[in-house]
């Protein structure tokens, strides 16, 4: 039997995905039903180049009529639903097609995994995971209720539910296009409605927790999930990912044994589920039971992928697991189990970089020789030139400034000449006494995001060969401009510096407890002046610290002087911390013990 598919989507400014969205399906579906709600991009400009049909739809505040508006115009058997920032695998195009030709049944609502991805930027080991009803026959009465989050339910017809296996990507969760839709600033207003309307909708609670939740507001969303969870249906098409949250939100807030209670919950209703066994390890871990962590991260790897319906977090059952038991092996100083296991993540997944550092650190722990050392990273990588990047990184992170210049060099002798590459020599070279060259050095363009710290890197350059005319010249580019506000305190920082090391009178920079941006600046600056063992200079510098009123700045000292072997006053400064402020850290304990 033939049948032919309607793809149905509704969109709004939409145009930095939605090419390789459609790129995607364009070859599997039959006829493209747009409806836009009021781009002012070239969303429908590109949506024209598909063929698609383009409709318009006065945005109303409800995403269900415009979902039920694209299902109007659809002429064929099935409709098959995507978002404008979705992107079809391609891996998976077969699968689909076989589906469509062979399996398909009139009474089944077809649910498909939705792979998100979080974060700053596209990154595989940072996924999210849920299952999303994509496929269903047409004029088969279904209909979309609710203003947000929207559920597809059927009141005509008794309807199945079939989980298949087949992934869409998701690009609407990262943080750039997250902030840009204002879409938690869009959705809690309209969720707040509906539940004012309706206080006892647990569904809403549910997603207003969510959107509570991605703002980083653990105790709105812990309030809103308890809500959610009054008579718990774990049937529920939301009950697995609601146990998880309570246990995420319950954890995040510090409230550990009732994250570990919902955790038992969770696993009598879902005894499969291989993320609740995750969470209770960090949990575990979190709280000092390494032996308890250890073994639900086994039990993971033993569990191995769950069905589709109890996924969340991406790589729990194989590289995540794996990663956490290097985690926790290096923090019991077992560099043999922790070494094992950073290869057996490394073959989990092999574009899952952060093992490879670990080792980094492992080889510095047993004093490797530095030649040995390069040898024993390059047998980690295939990839090359681009492995040369992240060689240097590692070497730079271990204090191997001069062989993480090699590597960039090597870069640049391949080709491979980017701003981020640029940044990781500069900031090796600053460490590595090159202060001639760095006040030289002119890699950046304006526009580009690493040229004010550059400036800066320059300013303290200048400062450490006497050049403090230059400095000040540098500084004053700056004091007119339009500056982001962290750049506007990273140059107060530095402004400060140059008077210090002039002798003449600082002034203070912040009051404010709260205030923590101007420690990391004057950190990094303790850090290169630590690296180049110029002591006099670093204690001049730590005068900066009296400017400031940040009450983790003795934490912070002890951690540095840590980094850098001297361990009786990272003793100091930890206690000082401890006795002055009330302010530690397991890392903090660590060195006191």
């Amino acid at each position: 039997m033939s049948n032919e598919i309607s793809l149905c989507m509704i969109v709004k400014n939409e145009e930095k995905y939605l090419f390789q969205c459609l790129d995607s399906v364009k070859d599997i579906v039959d006829e493209i039903i747009i409806v836009d709600t009021g781009s002012t991009d070239k969303t429908v400009e590109i949506a024209k180049k598909f063929g698609a049909e383009i409709h318009y739809f006065m945005w109303n505040n409800s995403f269900s009529d415009a979902r039920n508006e694209s299902l109007k115009y659809a002429t064929k058997d099935w409709i098959f639903i995507m978002d404008g920032d979705d992107e079809f695998s391609k891996d998976d195009k077969e699968k689909f097609k076989e589906l469509v030709k062979n399996n398909l049944k009139e009474d089944c609502l077809y649910y498909f995994e939705t792979l998100s991805y979080c974060g700053e930027f596209v990154d595989s080991s940072n996924i999210s995971v849920n299952l999303n009803p994509r496929l269903f026959k047409n004029n088969y009465g279904y209909k979309y209720e609710g203003i947000v989050h929207n559920q597809l339910i059927n009141t005509e017809k008794e309807i199945k539910n079939v989980i298949y296996n087949i992934r869409i990507y998701h690009y609407g969760y990262l943080e750039d296009v997250s902030k840009k839709k204002n879409k938690r600033g869009r959705n809690i207003p309209l969720l707040k409605k509906q539940l004012k309307e309706n206080p006892d909708d647990r569904f809403a609670h549910f997603n207003i927790g969510n959107e509570y939740y991605a703002i980083g507001d653990l105790q709105k969303a812990l309030t809103h999930y308890c809500e959610a969870y009054k008579d718990f249906n774990p049937s529920s098409g939301f009950g697995f990912v609601l146990i998880t949250r309570l246990i995420v939100t319950n954890f995040g807030i510090g409230k550990h044994e009732k994250a570990i209670e919902f955790a038992d919950i969770g696993l009598e209703y879902y005894p499969n589920a291989t993320d609740i066994y995750f969470l209770k390890a960090l949990i575990y871990e979190a709280t000092r039971r390494p032996t308890l962590a250890i073994k639900a991260l086994k039990r993971c790897i033993e569990m191995g992928e769950p069905p589709s319906n109890l996924k969340l977090y991406y790589g729990t059952w194989s590289f995540k697991a794996l990663y956490e038991l290097v985690n926790i092996y290096m923090g019991l100083k077992d560099y043999e189990e922790a070494y094992k296991y950073c290869i057996e993540t490394i073959k989990a997944k092999n574009d899952f970089v952060n093992p490879v550092y670990v080792i980094g650190h492992i080889l510095k722990e047993r004093k490797t020789p530095i030649e040995e050392f390069k040898v024993e990273l390059e047998k980690l990588f295939s990839d090359y030139p681009k492995a040369y990047f992240f060689i240097a990184n590692i070497l730079y992170d271990e204090g191997y400034f001069n062989e993480a210049l090699e590597y960039t060099d090597k870069c640049e002798k391949e080709g491979l000449n980017s701003d981020a590459i640029l940044d990781l020599k500069l900031k090796a070279m600053i460490r590595a006494q090159k202060f001639n060259e760095c006040a030289e050095a002119n890699y950046f363009a304006k526009e580009s995001v690493f040229y004010f710290n550059a400036s800066m890197y320059k300013v303290l350059s200048l400062v450490l060969i006497g050049k403090f005319k230059e400095a000040l010249k540098d500084l004053e580019i700056f004091k007119d401009g339009k500056l982001k506000r962290q750049d506007k305190k990273e140059l107060e920082v530095y402004s400060q510096f140059v008077k210090l090391f002039m002798n003449e009178e600082t002034k203070v920079l912040s009051e404010d407890k709260e205030d923590k941006e101007y420690t990391g600046f004057i950190l990094d600056i303790c850090d290169i002046l630590l690296s180049n063992k110029l002591y006099d200079e670093f204690e001049k510098a730590l005068n900066l610290f009296n400017l400031i009123s940040d009450e983790n700045v003795l934490l912070n000292l002890s951690k540095l002087y840590y980094k850098h072997g001297i361990e009786s006053m990272a003793k100091k400064e930890a206690i000082r911390s401890i006795k002055e402020f009330e302010v530690f850290d397991n890392e903090i304990l660590d060195i006191l013990r």
